[in-house]
């Protein structure tokens, strides 16, 4: 009883072949091949074109300034992936990670950046003029993330090779942010310690530059760094860079005041 339906179906082929039909046959299966590999372009074509648009839809409800400093970090970001050699898929993969775990990225989010590393790699714009655009167009504020961001991806696929470490160093200095370098991507670090009594040397040094500074400050200068940096970097001043900032400058918030912890634990500061 299963096999019925089969068998009849057979047997209506051999009918037809018998009888000279197979012409009949073999036109029938070109255009159901035809009809297939169609309704498959129609439906590739059909899901390219709304990704594509709803990209343009999510680019197009940001502000122009957030899409411009989104733009400048990715291209910056494969500017460092390129120090070591061409850009290849794992470095790819670390700068998309970031985005997504980092800065809650997803669907079109995450197909814009993927575009944006596409034309990056295309690009004749040097870092110099990357750094010249951050600096003419973004607040300190911007400007301390970008860093920040840099450092993170170039730490997340293991030890920060020289030619990175000399990258990052060139873009700090570009950006008017040198005395902040040590302090960058060192996350959790002053939470670990903190509460412990004296702390390490390197400790210290840290919490220094976090703040921008050089061992041997002053009490009194330990103290405006903080106030400035506290008021410069608070979350509420970077909306305009886009609500996904808004993690990444909490959390350097959260280092500020932790590095200023550090200091005023081991009598630098009171």
């Amino acid at each position: 009883m299963i096999y019925g339906p089969n068998l009849g179906c057979l047997l209506f082929l051999l009918l037809i072949l018998a009888v000279g039909g197979g012409p009949l046959l073999i036109g029938l299966a070109r255009l159901a091949l035809f009809f297939a590999v169609f309704t498959m372009a129609a439906a590739a074509i059909g899901s390219w074109w709304l990704r594509r648009h709803a990209v343009r839809l999510y680019t197009s409800s940001q502000s122009e300034r957030h899409n411009r400093y989104v733009e400048t970090l990715v291209s910056l970001l494969v500017r460092l992936a390129q120090v070591d050699g061409p850009l290849d898929r794992r470095e790819v993969t670390v700068i998309r990670h970031f985005f997504e775990r980092d800065l809650g990225y997803q669907a079109e989010r995450l197909l814009w950046v993927r575009d944006l590393i596409k034309e990056a790699q295309t690009s004749t714009e040097s870092v110099a003029e990357l750094c010249e655009r951050l600096v003419g167009d973004f607040d300190f504020q911007a400007r301390l993330i970008t860093i920040e961001v840099l450092t993170r991806v170039a730490q997340a696929d293991g030890d920060v090779s020289p030619a990175e470490a000399a990258f990052l160093e060139e873009v700090a200095q570009r950006l008017g942010l040198g005395p902040f370098m040590r302090g960058f991507g060192r996350r959790g670090r002053f939470e670990e310690t903190r509460g412990f009594g004296t702390m390490p040397r390197e400790s210290t040094a840290d919490a220094l530059a976090v703040l921008g500074l050089e061992p041997g400050a002053g009490a009194d200068e330990i103290k405006q760094a903080w106030r400035r940096l506290s008021m410069e970097n608070h979350p509420d001043r970077v909306t305009h860079l886009g609500e996904e900032f808004r993690r990444v400058a909490e959390e350097r918030m959260r280092r500020i005041n932790a590095a200023y912890d550090v200091l005023k634990s081991v009598g630098m500061v009171t």
